[in-house]
C-alpha cells in the first residue's frame, strides 16, 4: 500500500467516525424514541361472546335452511359452459334457434 492509499483509508474512517458522533449527538439531543402505543387488555365478556356466537349460529342455520329448501323444492337450471362450447362449436347460438 502506498501513502495515498493509507491516507484515503484514514480519511474515510475519520469521516465515518465524525458522522457517527454527529448522529449520536442528534439522537441524545432529540431524546429517546416514543414508545409505541400499547394494547389495553380488557376483561372479556363471556356472556356477550356466547350471545354473539348463538346469533351467528342462528343466522347460518337460517341460510342453510333456505338453501336446503331451494334444493329440495325449487327448479334449478344447470348450464355447463364446456358442453355449450363443444355443442355449438364456439358460436354461442341458443338451443332451438
Amino acid at each position: 500500500m502506498t501513502r495515498t492509499d493509507v491516507r484515503d483509508a484514514g480519511s474515510w474512517v475519520r469521516r465515518a467516525l465524525v458522522l457517527f458522533v454527529l448522529l449520536t449527538c442528534l439522537r441524545v439531543w432529540l431524546g429517546p424514541l416514543p414508545d409505541p402505543p400499547q394494547a389495553r387488555a380488557q376483561i372479556p365478556d363471556s356472556g356477550l361472546q356466547r350471545k354473539q356466537i348463538l346469533e351467528e349460529a342462528r343466522r347460518s342455520n337460517k341460510l342453510l335452511a333456505e338453501i336446503k329448501d331451494l334444493l329440495q323444492n325449487g327448479t334449478l337450471n344447470v348450464r355447463l359452459a364446456g358442453a355449450d362450447k363443444k355443442a355449438t362449436s364456439g358460436r354461442g347460438t341458443r338451443a332451438g334457434s
